[in-house]
């Protein structure tokens, strides 16, 4: 479950920073399309870990 959380955040901030360097501020859309990228993202890596 750590693995996951960490994952989850590691994505989030990596796509705050992506977006902030392509589009040189950092706007409300980008900061839910980040989480909610992470997110998504978090939830799979967990059932991989399960699975796995």
């Amino acid at each position: 479950m750590i693995q996951a959380l960490i994952f989850t955040i590691t994505i989030f901030i990596g796509w705050l920073i992506f977006d902030a360097i392509k589009h040189k501020k950092i706007l409300k859309e980008n900061i839910i399309s980040g989480l909610l990228t992470a997110v998504v993202a978090g939830v799979f890596w967990y059932i991989l870990f399960m699975v796995f």
